[in-house]
Order: C-alpha cells, then structure tokens, then sequence
C-alpha cells in the first residue's frame, strides 16, 4: 500500500442531567373562640425583589467557528469509515457534506484505490481529542491562493479498531501503523458567514506523530 492510502486508510459523552423539584406546603389552625373575645390574624407580606437575570454571553465569531469546526471533525471521519467500508457504494454527494477541497479530493482517489484494490475495511476510527484550535477568518475568494476562513486543530484518533482487508480477507494495513495518530485537519467555510458551510478541506498527519 502507498504512503497516500496508508494515510487515507485510517480515517474512519453526551452528559445527562436531572432537575428534580419540590414543593412544601404548611397549614395552622387559626385559634379557638371563647365567648368574649375573638382574634383574627392578618397575613403577612412579604417583599419581594425582582431576581435579575443573568445575561447570556454572546460567543465571539472565533469561537462560533471552533464549535462549528469541532462538531465536524466526528462526522468527517463517520462518513469516512462508511466510505471505506463499502467503497463500491461511495457517495460523493454524501461526503460533499463533511469535505470541500483537498479532503473531498483524497476521499475521491481514496474510493477509487478501494475499488481498484478490493479493498474494504471494517470497524470505527475514533476521535479522542480536539486541541489547540487556530483561527483566522479572512475571506477573499478572488485571491490567488484565496482566504477562505479557517479553523486548524489538533486531532487525536484512534485507529487501532479500525481493519482494512483486501479481495482474499486478508488485512492490508501496515505492522508498524501507530494505534494512536495526531492529525492537523483544517475546517473551511466558503460560505462564510453562513454557519452550516463548514467542511473539513486538509488533513495532515503531522510526520506520523502519536498522542
């Protein structure tokens, strides 16, 4: 297998909370009667101040653009594995969804090295860690090279469950592949400011460094 599709070949806690409410409600008897004298009693006020609200922050453009980008660096790599998976049913509209640019370019020759190859792989990558984002915003697409908006992070995955076999059943990925991987991956929006526009345009796997 290639540098290239080594490379491409690994590509592939939502916390619960609960409110509970209670309420407590006390009652008194007012008193007995005598025949000379009766008492009543007057409620009592109670003055109650206005609880201020508390303003929700605004997010900064930088930081609606890392969340946007970190959301879709899980979904590059599940529409990746499914890719891989079954490479003679590939989609490029389906992965026009996660990758623009050089990601949807590696994909494409990646199917096509699959379907060349019969090659097919099973199981998962999964990400581990999303650090260290950069942003730069810049948008001029009349440029040579262009600005398009950027978010660049640092990827953990993990690939140790993910298997590559060829025609035979017979595994194709490389003894010495690291189970753990550090990738750079670029999250571009040429569409900026529309929010849904990001995609994932490069992947760099940073000279095969772990994490």
């Amino acid at each position: 297998m290639t540098r290239h599709t080594q490379h491409l070949t690994c590509i592939a806690a939502i916390a619960v909370a609960a409110l509970a409410l209670s309420a407590c409600n006390s009652t008194g008897d007012p008193g007995s009667n005598t025949a000379t004298a009766a008492t009543t009693s007057a409620p009592a006020t109670t003055d109650v101040s206005p609880t201020a609200s508390t303003p929700t922050p605004t997010k900064s453009p930088e930081d609606e653009a890392i969340a946007a980008a970190e959301k879709m660096i899980p979904l590059y790599f599940q529409v990746g594995d499914s890719s891989i998976a079954a490479p003679d049913k590939f989609d490029r509209e389906e992965l026009k969804k996660v990758a623009i640019s050089t990601a949807l370019d590696d994909m494409q020759n990646l199917m096509s090295a699959f379907q060349n190859q019969q090659f097919k792989a099973s199981g998962s990558t999964e990400v581990e860690s999303i650090t260290n984002p950069r942003v730069d915003l810049k948008l001029d697409l009349k440029k040579s090279p262009p600005d398009v908006p950027t978010v660049q992070l640092d990827v953990c995955i993990d690939v140790s469950k993910l298997n590559v076999v060829d025609k035979d059943g017979k595994s194709a990925i490389p003894a010495d592949r690291k189970p753990r991987q550090l990738w750079r991956v670029g999250v571009s929006n040429y569409e900026y400011p529309k929010a849904d526009a990001w995609r994932v345009a490069y992947t760099d796997t940073k000279g095969d460094k772990t994490c």
